[in-house]
């Protein structure tokens, strides 16, 4: 009895372990799955209308801006007007909200939870910046800001360097809190009221953002330029200090976390990316040093071209752990852990290196064949190339094709999986390509009677 009891027992837990062990082969299953559906890469399709926002006659200066699935839509409405609202990017004709307080406006962009709207510039040049909660359009912080400075927004933190007084600050937006009021004087600048002999200092471009986007989607348009904020979400920057040297300074309370002295002169390229800062002076027989931004003491690294003539150009990310320098002829991708060369090509005038995946998107621009845009796979070679075209990256595998020049009318909308290196006609829309910009699913463009949404972009499985 004890032994027939023993043995029920024994298959009903047998049947309970293979049930468990079923259930748990099927949630793998439609794990794996799911997570392979969430990485696999949008594809590009023919444009898809969605909507249209119609556009009341006397608009002026019409204006899109796309973050995933939401748009902010942005036009002048006569008299110093501006009405700014955002919308649903799959239902564009209802609106989240709308503001019509805001007068001469001159540009407005999203920044993480807010938008930045920046006013037309008064008879001294001055302009105000306003600060908006995206999610209702109120405004909740304003900044004057005068002719010759520059200002960034990074994360929560307004940065401005005030030219008259060459005094650099950091303000909490959240709090209104001033975090830190730096001197800014360049060598041989002075300070307001002196004398300023000697070579001229940096001024606004004496202090850098720190780069940390090349793995992130950027919104972009038709030039390739970033509209969401500026390229860092990194609460730091870097500034020039007295006698060539640099400083990193936590935003969040205005302390340097490192520096040096005698690392750059005011001709120098300073580029810093996430844990690093590399410098290199624009003179022929250059020499790229990498620093850890704590640490300026000793450089980790150093590389010089082999071309005893050639000038740096631009030095940027493009990839994961990858830099790449440019020259007047040729471009060369480092690792940027130990400075060995990946690969070195001929290039005539490169302008810009972008990652998209392993794989890079280089520009460049010469006399004889114009602005041309070719990809290249991780190890330099060429997959293909476009002439008269720019490349603007929609996200980490894929860009879009726009004509070098401003169309006047309809022109081609193309996309290009860089992975695979192919390209697709998309399809053409009359509007002017400085009044479009898209996110990594979506276009917007203000046309002649509207603002008019497409979907570009699907996922593999619902093609």
């Amino acid at each position: 009895m004890h032994t027939h009891v023993r043995s029920l027992w024994l298959s009903r837990r047998a049947r309970w372990s293979a049930s468990a062990v079923a259930v748990l082969a099927v949630v793998l299953l439609v794990g794996g799955v799911v997570y392979r559906i969430n990485q696999r890469p949008y594809g590009f399709k023919t444009f898809d209308r969605v909507g249209g926002v119609a556009l009341p006659a006397g608009s002026e200066r019409p204006r899109a801006f796309l973050d995933g699935g939401r748009a902010f839509l942005g036009r002048a409405t006569g008299g110093g007007g501006y009405e700014l609202r955002a919308v649903d990017s799959d239902r564009p004709a209802t609106a989240i909200w709308t503001n019509t307080g805001l007068t001469d406006v001159d540009t407005f962009r999203y920044a993480r939870g807010m938008v930045q709207v920046t006013g037309l510039a008064d008879a001294r040049g001055g302009r105000r910046v306003t600060l908006l909660n995206a999610n209702n359009g109120l405004a909740f912080r304003t900044f004057d800001v005068a002719a010759g400075d520059r200002w960034a927004l990074i994360g929560k933190y307004f940065v401005r360097y005030a030219d008259a007084e060459h005094r650099l600050t950091v303000t909490d937006v959240g709090s209104g809190r001033l975090n830190a009021n730096l001197d800014q004087s360049a060598p041989g600048e002075g300070r307001p009221g002196e004398a300023a002999p000697g070579r001229p200092g940096r001024g606004a471009a004496s202090w850098w953002l720190i780069d940390n986007w090349s793995g992130q989607q950027v919104p972009t348009s038709p030039v390739g330029e970033p509209l969401d904020e500026a390229l860092t979400v990194d609460p730091h920057i870097v500034r020039a200090t007295a006698d060539g040297g640099l400083e990193v300074v936590d935003l969040a309370g205005g302390r340097a976390l490192g520096g040096g002295k005698g690392l750059v002169n005011p001709d120098s390229l300073v580029y810093p990316y996430e844990e690093q800062v590399f410098t290199v002076a624009r003179a022929a027989g250059f020499e790229l040093r990498a620093y850890t931004r704590e640490h300026f003491g000793k450089p980790q690294w150093t590389w010089a071209s082999p071309d005893p003539s050639a000038r740096p150009l631009f030095v940027s990310a493009c990839g994961e752990e990858r830099i790449c320098v440019g020259e007047d002829h040729a471009v060369t991708e480092l690792d940027t852990a130990t400075g060995a060369v990946v690969f070195r090509v001929a290039a005539e005038r490169p302008s810009q290196a972008i990652p998209v995946g392993d794989r890079i998107m280089l520009r460049t621009a010469s006399v004889a064949e114009g602005v041309v845009e070719t990809l290249l796979d991780a190890q330099g070679r060429t997959v293909d190339s476009w002439r008269g075209k720019r490349a603007a990256r929609l996200d980490e595998g894929s860009y879009l094709l726009l004509p070098a020049v401003p169309a006047a009318g309809p022109f081609a909308w193309i996309g290009v999986d860089a992975q695979h290196g192919t390209a697709r006609d998309l399809g053409s829309v009359d509007a002017r390509p400085d009044s479009c910009t898209w996110s990594h699913t979506y276009l917007a463009c203000a046309t002649a009677g509207e603002f008019a949404f497409y979907r570009i972009r699907a996922p593999w499985y619902s093609l």
